[in-house]
């Protein structure tokens, strides 16, 4: 394992409806039973606590396993292992089906060895820009609890529909702003939704490097991005009003803020 110095994080405030999870430091590694992705993790987890998922989809379908560790980091640090599809230093392209990969492999190790607080029954998908569009190609997989679309949309105005219509499982929107050129796309996808759909859409103007006057090591997207997986994988219901009354996200940049069907999501606190 690669030990990278501990994140200066806040503590998320929680109700007594979920457990405490105070950021610790998070590392990077390799296991030679997922060839070819990069692993984040707590680098110790308390006995108590339960480590749901993150599969990621890097940027440009290329982008190595830590071209973003920073923001990798950060969402490890507060309790989840989060598999980035492509290798430490790898800048090769990857297929949208690493995303599937990486799910099957965390179902095979989870509650062994170093990975027995890994539980398999909590996953997401996610992707920036291009590895935005991996996730919504494997987006009808029955293991996803929520899918984390990024400075992601369909380019081809024409795919939106026959793409967008299909997602049932809640679908969260992260945009980097008129500057980013995901932001008319992604928009447009949120619109094609089914209506009945849970989803959240928000733009924080930062461009997350599309633009290149924005990265993901901005605050803004890393807290949305953490309040979206302790809400939506471990059931924290205090991280849940950054989405449902929208008042920190505003605070914290986000802007064109817009949602639907929210009330629909029950998670079991863990």
């Amino acid at each position: 394992m690669i030990s990278i110095a501990a994140i200066a994080a806040f503590c998320l405030g929680v109700t007594s409806q979920a457990a405490i999870i105070v950021p610790r430091q998070a590392a990077y590694s390799t296991d030679s039973g997922l060839a070819g992705q990069t692993i984040y993790m707590p680098s110790t987890v308390p006995a108590n606590v339960k480590l749901p998922v993150i599969v990621w989809g890097v940027g440009g379908c290329s982008d190595s396993g830590t071209a973003t560790a920073e923001f990798h980091q950060e969402l490890a640090s507060y309790g989840f292992l989060v598999i980035v599809n492509n290798g430490p230093t790898s800048r090769g392209t990857v297929a949208a089906d690493t995303l599937v990969t990486a799910a099957n492999w965390a179902e095979k190790v989870a509650g062994t060895g170093k990975y027995a607080s890994v539980d398999k029954s909590r996953i997401a998908v996610a992707g920036w820009s291009c590895g935005g569009l991996q996730a919504y190609t494997v987006a009808n997989d029955p293991r996803w609890v929520t899918i984390g679309i990024f400075s992601s949309g369909q380019l081809d105005a024409s795919q939106s529909v026959p793409v967008a219509s299909k997602i049932v499982k809640p679908i969260f929107y992260f945009l980097g702003g008129n500057g980013d050129p995901a932001q008319t796309p992604g928009t447009r996808d949120y619109g094609n939704l089914p209506k009945t759909t849970p989803a959240w859409i928000g733009t924080d103007n930062k461009g997350h490097g599309h633009s290149g006057t924005g990265t993901f090591t901005a605050p803004a997207i890393k807290t949305a991005a953490v309040r979206w997986a302790q809400w939506l994988l471990r059931g924290n219901t205090t991280a849940a009003t950054f989405f449902t009354n929208n008042a920190e996200a505003t605070k914290a940049g986000w802007t064109g803020i817009s949602s639907q069907s929210l009330d629909k999501i029950a998670v079991t606190p863990i």
